[in-house]
């Protein structure tokens, strides 16, 4: 893939994306509709490991599940909320409810996804959030 295919974030760099899914099988395929959308990935097995890939690299967006060991998503999105506050967070999750989902948006989630969901939805709403973000700061 070329490199003008790939999405950049507000430095001009390659804009990325940190995927928090415990199953392995999950997280490739996620992985590969990413980079297929011209992103960087980097990811993790749970929120723990999610927070230390965070104080080694600048992420731009964070996608995680919600059920994890060791720290799951909502843990997650408080902790990103505490120490990385401009990092947009997509939380996704196979036993949603409208509570579940309020939840999580309260905790600061920018997004939410119940599996099962279409991949290209995942694709469209990471585009959306650097489309949006590229206009703000035009407009500033």
């Amino acid at each position: 893939m070329s490199s003008s295919n790939n999405i950049s974030n507000l430095n001009g760099q390659t804009a990325n994306v940190l995927i928090v899914e415990d199953d392995a099988a999950t997280r490739r395929l996620y992985k590969f509709l990413l980079l297929n959308g011209g992103f960087s990935i980097l990811e993790a097995e749970d929120g723990v490991v999610a927070l230390e890939q965070l104080a080694q690299h600048h992420c731009d967006i964070v996608i995680t599940d919600m059920n994890m060991p060791r720290m799951d998503g909502l843990e997650l999105i408080q902790a990103i909320r505490r120490d990385y506050e401009h990092i947009h967070v997509i939380m996704i999750t196979a036993f949603g409810t409208p509570d579940t989902e309020k939840q999580a948006l309260r905790l600061g989630a920018n997004d939410y996804l119940a599996k099962p969901f279409e991949f290209e939805d995942l694709e469209r709403r990471v585009q959306a959030f650097f489309q949006q973000r590229t206009k703000t700061n035009v407009n500033s």
